[in-house]
């Protein structure tokens, strides 16, 4: 982490909300403005592709124009017509009265458009917006956006050009005015899957993507973009806010990520089944790498669930990856499905899935990559052109197919099929080539699968997804959790940064505002453990470097807290941290996924590096926040994490969200993970608070001090605001996140406690707890309670 990072952008914490607006002149090109100045402007050149060729519009005159939208609202505006060679097209510009900070760019076709042979998936028949990169504020603002599949990079720069924008998973794109603070996110509103980006010279475009035959008559699609002050993570929860409202956007309740569970994925110390290739029984449904396991899965995947209760580590549910199922390894360890019914080899699931799950008593999360040629359907399918030698469904039988094969894992779990998991997404998607016969195949794909599961009331992970799955899946609520980093496994002995904790912090930001819980995958929570197999390491595999930062990103994460540990092996009060206790699975959460934090971004932005992309293995240095907030009302509080920070980092302006009010004294912790005995260290019952937490000058920022630059080097910190009286609520610091909302409702400043406040816990019957809080004039008080018959019991501390 340089220095650069301690660049401050200067501004209120409680900045008014800026407006968006639109302008075109007389020569056809348009402006998008935030509060009155022009950050972006067009290309003075209006092109679309038309039956192979591309063709310049002429600019025929624009008039002023009104509506309401039936989601957003009232409207008033400018549409703007350009045409040639028998081509229409028309940019309505519209203005929201009920919300300002929300300007919508519909790009309308009359006559429709005849697309054929104007390219591939990637390249674009029509380009709105088009924005000059060197023209207004375009190479002055701090730029952000994602792209690649399992969201794999973040990218920050200086500029629209630097930022390089380009393909058909790119996400949106978030531009900070570095004086005010003021942000502009601009995205898809809709057709998400068919809009792909491009960075040219210094032309930045949005259009269709060229592999789409034609636009039917009237066909329209919008850009949204939302300005909202207080940087990049607050703007994009804005924006979030918006588009979630706009596309009515829920999501299913599921125990995947509600309580702990427990993982097979790669890198899962069960995830490779031996006895194939040249060791015993030679079947060719084991894997090659390793011999046969002590028992076959069906047994051994009990014996660790029942090992797991008796230490105290009650696992709600239990993932399957992509070795149970019948077919050939396509790849590594990966089975292309030939049949979804459990092999029924000697090493797996000699007596079926069916007697298995009964004795497992446990949801079950399932998983598919992509299916064999040689799988037995009734509906159609289309070759892969990613994967060769499989297939994917057709969209118009999409939601027929899923149906069936939901159906089937009803079956054959004897209905404790709980969630499906889809694999390598972005590829498949890439790779379909019916998913571009028009304009609405891809949303009928995706819209299948999703409505299927939903009316089963079965919850869908999206595995190695892209940046616009996120935006396809607002109209989906069994869509409900997505991959944000790559694979667990890594090289046996591998010290260098790896992609599970990379790309976590930047993804988490954007699935974060879309409402969808970034999963970490898999972990271990003690090493070294008995040597065993992986993708990575095919035998011997026996270590993972960073088992504590590991629990921690995966219990910040609000995504599937999925440990994998080998039998006996688990540490079990290390995780023990995430969740309520032996006997309740519920895990202990922050209100949002921790992300990386503004001043991250800002430093890149700054860097003298060309390369936009944010963390890489050789810059890899992270600073990552988030907060909780209780429904019944209290102050927040923050968690920072530190990692492979070579300098003391002082947190600035935007990095903590949502903002403390200026001039409050925070409080601060540093949290401990192990050895365990040591989370109430300092904070003993009546004594100063000196050693429980640092009370900072009203106004100061918390300074993290640096941590080391190897990859084990972290360092996780509470941040408490106070509560109007000035007492803080420190909260259980036998946990990760001290003051969770699934363990307390509320903090208020009532009562006849030394603190003055009173709060309302939840737990389990008979479940004892240590609160910690640190009155007005900095005395600390621990308090323990027990959770009545109820559930629920408010204390005065």
């Amino acid at each position: 982490m340089t220095a650069s990072l301690l660049l401050a952008m200067v501004g209120g914490a409680q900045a008014a909300m800026p407006s968006v607006s639109f302008s075109v002149d007389s020569t056809g090109v348009y402006s998008v403005a935030v509060d009155g100045v022009a950050w972006y402007t067009s290309t003075s050149a209006t092109t679309v592709c038309v039956a192979g060729k591309q063709v310049q519009l002429a600019f025929m005159g624009s008039v002023a124009a009104s509506g309401t939208d039936p989601k957003l609202g009232a409207w008033s505006g400018t549409t703007a017509s350009y045409e040639a060679e028998g081509a229409k097209m028309e940019y309505t510009f519209k203005h929201f009265f009920a919300t300002p900070e929300l300007a919508v760019g519909t790009a309308t076709f009359p006559d429709g458009l005849n697309t054929a042979n104007c390219g591939k998936n990637t390249d674009m028949s029509t380009n709105f917006p088009q924005f000059d990169t060197t023209a207004a504020k375009a190479d002055t603002l701090h730029t952000l956006s994602w792209r690649g599949g399992v969201i794999e990079t973040t990218a920050a720069a200086l500029g629209l050009q630097k930022l390089g924008a380009t393909g058909l998973d790119c996400g949106p794109v978030v531009s900070t005015e570095p004086r005010t603070g003021n942000t502009l996110v601009w995205s898809t509103l809709d057709w998400h899957k068919i809009v792909p980006q491009k960075t040219s010279g210094t032309t930045y475009s949005m259009g269709i993507a060229g592999a789409i035959p034609a636009l039917p008559v009237g066909f329209n699609y919008s850009i949204m973009f939302s300005a909202a002050p207080g940087g990049a993570t607050a703007g994009m929860y804005h924006w979030g806010d918006l588009i979630q409202g706009y596309h009515g956007t829920t999501r299913l309740p599921s125990v995947t990520l509600t309580d702990i569970g427990y993982y097979t994925d790669d890198g899962a110390y069960y995830y490779v089944w031996g006895g194939g290739g040249k060791f015993a029984p030679h079947d060719p449904e084991l894997s090659s790498w390793i011999p046969m396991r002590p028992w076959p899965a069906e047994v051994g995947l009990i014996l660790v669930k029942e090992a797991l209760y008796k230490m105290g580590v009650p696992v709600a549910y239990m993932q399957l990856d992509d070795w149970w199922y019948q077919g050939a390894f396509y790849f590594g360890n990966v089975k292309s499905v030939r049949d979804w019914h459990a092999s029924n080899s000697s090493g797996l699931f000699p007596n079926g899935l069916p007697s298995f799950s009964d004795k497992l008593g446990l949801p079950l999360q399932l998983y598919t990559p992509f299916w064999a040629d040689d799988f037995q359907t009734k509906y159609r399918t289309s070759e892969s052109k990613s994967f060769k030698g499989t297939k994917l469904v057709v969209p118009n039988d999409s939601y027929a197919f899923f149906s069936d094969f939901f159906d089937l894992g009803k079956s054959m779990t004897n209905g404790r099929f709980n969630t499906y998991e889809i694999d390598f997404l972005d590829s498949n998607f890439a790779g379909c080539d019916a998913c571009m016969a028009d304009v609405g195949a891809s949303d009928r794909w995706y819209a299948g699968m999703a409505n299927a599961a939903l009316e089963r009331n079965i919850s869908i992970q999206y595995c190695l997804p892209s940046a616009t799955d996120m935006l396809e899946s607002l109209s989906y609520p069994a869509v409900i959790q997505a991959r944000a980093s790559g694979d667990y496994a890594r090289p046996q002995g591998n010290t260098e940064p790896w992609g599970n904790v990379v790309t976590l912090g930047g993804a988490s930001l954007l699935l974060g505002a879309t409402k969808m819980a970034p999963s970490k995958d898999t972990l271990w929570t003690a090493s070294p453990q008995p040597a065993t197999s992986s993708d990575r390491t095919h035998s011997g595999y026996t270590t993972q470097p960073h088992v504590q930062l590991d629990s921690i990103l995966a219990t910040l994460s609000l995504g599937p807290v999925g440990i994998s540990d080998g039998l006996n092996e688990t540490d079990a009060a290390l995780i023990g941290q995430s969740f309520r206790s032996e006997s309740d699975s519920t895990l202990l959460r922050p209100s949002r996924p921790l992300s990386t934090v503004d001043a991250v971004f800002t430093n890149k932005s700054t860097s003298a590096v060309v390369s936009p992309e944010l963390l890489t293995p050789t810059n890899a240095s992270d600073v990552r926040a988030t907060h909780a907030e209780l429904s019944g009302g209290g102050p927040n509080s923050h968690y920072v994490l530190a990692w492979m920070t070579s300098e003391e980092v002082t947190l600035q302006l935007y990095d903590l969200y949502p903002a403390p009010s200026s001039g409050v004294s925070l409080a601060v912790r540093q949290h401990v993970a192990k050895p365990d005995g040591t989370f109430q260290s300092g904070c003993v019952d009546g004594q100063a608070a000196l050693e429980c937490i640092t009370i900072l000058a009203p106004g100061q920022k918390p300074v993290i001090p640096a941590t080391g630059n190897t990859i084990t080097n972290f360092s996780y910190w509470s941040v408490y605001e106070p509560a109007s009286n000035g007492a803080y609520f420190v909260g259980e610091l036998e946990k990760f996140v001290h003051v969770s909302p699934q363990r307390f409702d509320h903090v208020t400043v009532t009562g006849s406690g030394p603190s003055g406040l009173t709060v309302g816990v939840k737990g389990t019957a008979g479940e004892k707890i240590s609160l910690v809080a640190v009155d007005p004039k900095g005395i600390t008080h621990v308090t323990t309670v027990t959770i009545p018959a109820a559930g629920s019991v408010d204390v005065a501390l």
